[in-house]
């Protein structure tokens, strides 16, 4: 399950600032989630300025650069771009194309061939260069670590001019220059600019001021694709240059921008960073992940509409073949996880096999990365050798990462979340285990579980096309800047179904006083564990989707999760849900819950019964009552110390999902069952979920509150939940005669406890007592793991007298306190 931090915890609030500017309370909102609080800040960012851009000379070793670049030009030597494969490389190579195009001198370039050559400067390109009487090599988006292959050019005559964006290892390559941001030497403000960002900045220097902005059209449109594929963070520079990019894109600046975006099916649509992510940058990736990256370059320096058109459509093929590669990849990935239980503990999966295209496991990295939320290197087998790509998550290096490792590989390059490497198949298993030690020291397994940032819980009359409007003020989307995800609760799910050729998507219908179609891209998965007529949380994006000519409001699913469940089997709580519902009484060798607090008995006695009948005529007498929840109904002041009372499954899965919410604040959800025993001074405030079990427990419960803050979550209809947890308790001598006789068969073996769940016909609850029963009788030993869905039962020798189950301590501790539980209620 994921995390859901919500960011603001109450409705958008009214803002005079923003209501000045006309700006809605809603985009208004999440301008102050931002951090977007003065009219500066507001005007700089929905409308950012070229004027803004920073001055190219900052940049270590700028002017080096564009003091060769200007020798080369003055001598007429022959001069080389060298580019990546990816959307950055190929437009970074293509705007340096445009720029000598623009000033009438000739240069040649070269992209390796992903598949033949892999990734940065290699000896057989340099070698091709030289045999072409290049002089004068300047990479793109590449060369930060190529030492040795600078080196050999050097050797060779070639001078080589490295710009690019990615990490730095311990010795810079020894070029004529080396512009890179993230050099430790350089002082430029903004490391965050992608490879064609560095290339712009270096037509900047070469052009001067005046012709650069005269001329900046002809790279805008190519440098914000480039920085929203690249997954740059959309702040500072990257904001202004995407900003702006995107407003001309299509327009005619570009021929071949124009042609791709035709071949999209958006030409004449009003383009979002969403557009070049998901349709423009993926076609432009499958040609160079299936070795045909000067397609992308081709496209971007054409100055004939109709072979831009061409190459467009030959782009598009290509993309629908990496699609299909893609899919079964993916499925071999997803068998071989599955099928071994050590990558359950693996918090870097490392995963390799033959005949996987290499230039399409990145994209399949990706996924895994997204669907498990662990960083992920997938490996492809060519004889002895390997290539490898990797993503990963927040808040783990995967660079530095594969730096400790460096023993185990030929190659390496990349950043922080995504890398690339070759090395011996060999020695894949020793990176595993060496990563995985890594990741266990820098990772907690709380690291490994997504944080989705909400900005708010949403008013369902709220989500409209205006909404879909509104956002696109904030816009451009990415890193730092993200795509605003909302909340909505309690919504019915009407229809559910998988889409798609693979149907790997989602799609559904919920209604919440009226209905919104919701899809969720790559999510067929979450599904299974839902049914028609569900009550559902969901976090989504809002979205318009046009079809036949009709434009419609679509939320774009991110997570969901019940409301209220319909079953309990499966739950990832399921054993913690099973200790909730069982008395302790039921359990053996179980600690205090809360023994290492304090000395409970130094505990005052302040019984208040006057309390204790205000709870009660509210809850059981007063008609005026109304059944608010005050969770629902107040944003939540935590203190240093919060306990969240439950007592039934419902209950429990509400402050689940509550304390979801509050994730990131100190939480103890506990069962009243001991509340006798705890020492609640010590919380600031004190939620109870459900009805407590008995008279007994209420006045334990004031005793001990102290001066912490009493919040009641729970109305009428809850009640209901209170008796059901009884019913599913209740004694009935032919379930344990059904349960023990289906165990006789297994008799000594491991099985899946959903599969006991179905053969024996009992609901979890039941089963697990009736377990527990049968083993205090020396019946049977067992032990469960309800985490793997795993029971392993072992069955004992029959006693030679007849057993009475009703004297059974555990089942008349129960029969205890359900007679309480009736003479309180007046049952």
């Amino acid at each position: 399950m994921k995390k859901w931090n919500i960011l603001h915890r109450q409705e958008p609030s009214r803002n005079d600032l923003m209501e000045s500017m006309s700006i809605s309370k809603e985009i208004g909102q999440i301008l102050l989630n931002r951090g977007i609080e003065s009219q500066d800040q507001v005007e700089m960012f929905t409308d950012p300025s070229l004027k803004y851009l920073r001055d190219p000379f900052l940049l270590k070793d700028m002017d080096k650069a564009v003091e060769r670049i200007r020798q080369a030009i003055s001598r007429k030597e022959k001069i080389w771009i060298f580019g990546d494969y990816d959307v950055d490389g190929v437009s970074s190579t293509s705007i340096m194309v445009l720029y000598f195009k623009s000033i009438g001198y000739p240069v040649d370039y070269y992209i390796p061939n992903r598949l033949e050559e892999g990734y940065g400067l290699n000896i057989e390109a340099i070698d091709h260069i030289g045999s072409q009487d290049g002089r004068l090599i300047i990479t793109v988006d590449c060369g930060i670590t190529s030492v040795k292959e600078v080196e050999y050019a050097r050797g060779l005559g070639i001078d080589v001019i490295i710009t690019d964006h990615h990490e730095c290892q311990e010795s810079l390559p020894a070029a004529y220059a080396v512009v890179d941001p993230k050099r430790e030497d350089c002082s430029y403000p903004f490391e965050g600019i992608c490879g064609c960002g560095v290339a712009f900045k270096l037509i900047h220097a070469l052009s001067g001021n005046e012709d650069f902005y005269k001329n900046i059209n002809r790279y805008l449109e190519i440098v914000s694709l480039a920085t929203i594929c690249d997954i740059m963070p959309i702040l500072d520079e990257n904001r202004i240059i995407v900003k702006n990019g995107m407003e001309i894109l299509g327009q005619g600046n570009n021929i071949g921008m124009k042609a791709l975006l035709e071949v999209c099916g958006l030409d004449g649509t009003k383009i979002k960073s969403s557009h070049l992510g998901f349709a423009i940058g993926p076609r432009i990736n499958a040609s160079g992940r299936l070795g045909f990256s000067n397609l992308g370059v081709d496209l971007f320096t054409s100055d004939n509409l109709q072979e831009a058109r061409n190459l467009a459509l030959m782009m598009d093929t290509k993309n629908t073949e990496r699609q299909e590669v893609e899919a079964r990849i993916h499925m071999e990935v997803e068998d071989i996880i599955s099928k071994d239980p050590s990558y359950r503990d693996d918090k870097v999966l490392v995963v390799s096999g033959e005949d996987w295209h290499h230039g399409i496991i990145g994209i399949v990295a990706s996924k895994v990365t997204e669907k498990y939320y662990k960083p992920c290197i997938l490996l492809c087998e060519e004889g002895d050798i390997a290539v490898g790509s990797a993503r990963s998550i927040k808040g783990f290096d995967i660079f530095s990462a594969l730096y400790e490792c460096r023993d185990y590989m030929t190659k390496f390059g990349g950043h922080q979340q995504a890398a690339g490497m070759s090395m011996e198949v060999a020695k894949i298993g020793l990176l595993r285990e060496k990563i995985n030690q890594i990741a266990n020291y820098e990772l907690d397994q709380e690291d490994l579980v997504e944080v989705i940032r909400v900005e708010y819980e949403i008013d369902q009359s709220s989500l409209n096309l205006d909404l879909v409007e509104n956002l696109h003020l904030l816009e451009p989307f990415g890193i730092k800047n993200p795509t605003p995800y909302f909340m909505l609760r309690k919504c019915l799910l009407k229809r559910l179904m998988t889409i798609g050729r693979d149907k790997n998507h989602l799609k559904m219908v919920v209604e919440k006083d009226m209905e919104f179609d919701v899809i969720g891209f790559n999510m067929a998965h979450l599904g299974t564990d839902y049914q028609e007529g569900d009550l559902v949380d969901l976090v989504f994006q809002v979205d318009s989707n046009t079809f036949n000519n009709k434009t419609s409001l679509q939320l774009l699913l991110k997570d969901m999760r019940l409301s209220k469940p319909k079953s309990l089997y499966p739950s990832p709580y399921y054993g913690e849900i099973i200790d909730m519902m069982i008395p302790d009484k039921c359990r053996a060798n179980k600690s205090d819950i809360l023994s290492d607090r304090k000395d409970f008995a130094s505990l005052e006695n302040r019984a208040d019964l006057n309390r204790i009948d205000d709870i009660f005529r509210l809850k059981f007498e007063s008609e005026d009552f109304e059944g608010e929840k005050a969770i629902n109904n107040q944003s939540l002041d935590f203190g240093e110390s919060n306990l969240m009372l439950v007592n039934t499954i419902n209950g429990y899965f509400r402050a689940m999902s509550d304390k979801n919410l509050y994730y990131d604040q100190k939480i103890d959800l506990i069962c009243p069952r001991n509340i006798d025993k705890m020492a609640l001074k010590v919380y600031n405030k004190i939620i109870v979920y459900d009805y407590l079990d008995n008279y007994e427990q209420y006045k334990n419960l004031l005793e001990n509150i102290g001066d912490s803050d009493l919040l009641i979550n729970y109305d009428k209809s809850d009640f209901e939940y209170l008796k059901n947890k009884f019913r599913m308790l209740e004694f009935d001598r032919k379930e344990f005669v059904v349960v023990y006789k289906k165990l006789m068969g297994i008799n000594i073996g491991k099985i899946k406890y959903s599969q006991l769940i179905e053969v024996t016909g009992v609901n979890p609850v039941k089963l697990d007592l009736i377990l527990r029963v049968l083993a205090s009788e020396n019946l049977m030993r067992y032990e469960a793991d309800f985490e793997r869905d795993s029971i392993d039962v072992e069955i004992l020798p029959r006693p030679d007298i007849k057993l009475d189950l009703e004297k059974n301590k555990i089942v008349e501790y129960i029969g205890e306190d359900y007679n309480k539980f009736v003479k309180t209620y007046n049952l």
